[in-house]
Protein backbone atom coordinates (compact mmCIF):
# COMPACT_ATOMS: atom_id res chain seq x y z
CA UNK A 1 0.00 0.00 0.00
CA UNK A 2 2.69 2.36 0.73
CA UNK A 3 4.09 1.72 -2.53
CA UNK A 4 1.17 2.45 -4.61
CA UNK A 5 0.36 5.90 -2.37
CA UNK A 6 4.28 6.88 -3.13
CA UNK A 7 3.85 6.21 -6.78
CA UNK A 8 0.33 7.82 -6.77
CA UNK A 9 1.80 11.15 -5.48
CA UNK A 10 4.86 10.95 -8.33
CA UNK A 11 2.26 10.64 -11.34
CA UNK A 12 0.10 13.81 -9.46
CA UNK A 13 3.64 15.76 -9.11
CA UNK A 14 4.58 14.63 -13.19
CA UNK A 15 0.73 15.71 -14.44
CA UNK A 16 1.24 19.15 -12.59
CA UNK A 17 4.47 19.84 -13.80
CA UNK A 18 4.04 18.16 -17.23
CA UNK A 19 5.78 20.88 -19.07
CA UNK A 20 8.68 20.62 -16.94
CA UNK A 21 8.78 16.54 -17.38
CA UNK A 22 8.08 16.50 -21.01
CA UNK A 23 11.59 18.75 -21.48
CA UNK A 24 13.59 16.75 -19.24
CA UNK A 25 12.32 13.64 -20.92
CA UNK A 26 13.63 15.70 -24.24
CA UNK A 27 17.01 16.51 -22.61
CA UNK A 28 17.61 13.10 -21.61
CA UNK A 29 16.99 11.70 -24.77
CA UNK A 30 18.99 14.41 -26.80
CA UNK A 31 22.15 13.59 -24.26
CA UNK A 32 21.60 9.93 -25.03
CA UNK A 33 21.47 10.17 -28.77
CA UNK A 34 24.60 12.67 -28.17
CA UNK A 35 25.93 9.69 -26.61
CA UNK A 36 25.34 7.06 -28.79
CA UNK A 37 26.84 9.24 -31.82
CA UNK A 38 29.85 10.05 -30.09
CA UNK A 39 30.82 6.43 -29.37
CA UNK A 40 29.81 5.22 -33.00
CA UNK A 41 32.02 7.71 -34.32
CA UNK A 42 35.22 6.77 -32.59
CA UNK A 43 34.47 3.01 -33.57
CA UNK A 44 34.61 4.13 -37.08
CA UNK A 45 37.40 6.29 -36.57
CA UNK A 46 39.24 3.09 -35.33
CA UNK A 47 38.15 1.48 -39.14
CA UNK A 48 38.39 4.34 -41.08
CA UNK A 49 42.30 3.85 -41.23
CA UNK A 50 41.85 0.18 -42.88
CA UNK A 51 38.72 1.19 -45.22
CA UNK A 52 40.46 3.70 -46.52
CA UNK A 53 43.67 0.87 -47.16
CA UNK A 54 41.67 -1.81 -48.52
CA UNK A 55 39.49 0.38 -50.73
CA UNK A 56 42.35 2.46 -52.49
CA UNK A 57 40.22 5.27 -51.18
CA UNK A 58 42.42 8.82 -52.65
CA UNK A 59 41.18 12.33 -51.56
CA UNK A 60 38.81 13.85 -53.28
CA UNK A 61 39.26 17.30 -54.90
CA UNK A 62 35.70 18.74 -55.79
CA UNK A 63 35.24 21.58 -59.10
CA UNK A 64 36.40 24.53 -56.85
CA UNK A 65 39.44 22.88 -55.67
CA UNK A 66 38.72 22.20 -51.95
CA UNK A 67 39.28 18.59 -50.68
CA UNK A 68 37.31 19.39 -47.67
CA UNK A 69 38.52 16.02 -46.00
CA UNK A 70 36.50 13.40 -48.41
CA UNK A 71 37.82 10.35 -49.98
CA UNK A 72 37.04 9.05 -53.93
CA UNK A 73 37.28 5.19 -53.49
CA UNK A 74 37.23 2.46 -55.46
CA UNK A 75 33.94 1.71 -55.37
CA UNK A 76 32.52 5.10 -57.20
CA UNK A 77 31.71 6.15 -53.51
CA UNK A 78 32.49 9.65 -52.62
CA UNK A 79 33.44 9.13 -48.58
CA UNK A 80 33.39 11.67 -45.84
CA UNK A 81 35.85 10.56 -42.67
CA UNK A 82 33.08 11.48 -40.19
CA UNK A 83 30.77 9.69 -42.24
CA UNK A 84 31.96 6.64 -43.85
CA UNK A 85 29.25 4.63 -45.65
CA UNK A 86 29.67 0.49 -45.23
Amino acid sequence: MYLFHKAAKIILLLRHNLATTIIVLLFGIVIFKLIGAYISSNIDDGEWAQFKIDHDCQPFINDSGSQRLSWQCDDGKVYYRWRQQR
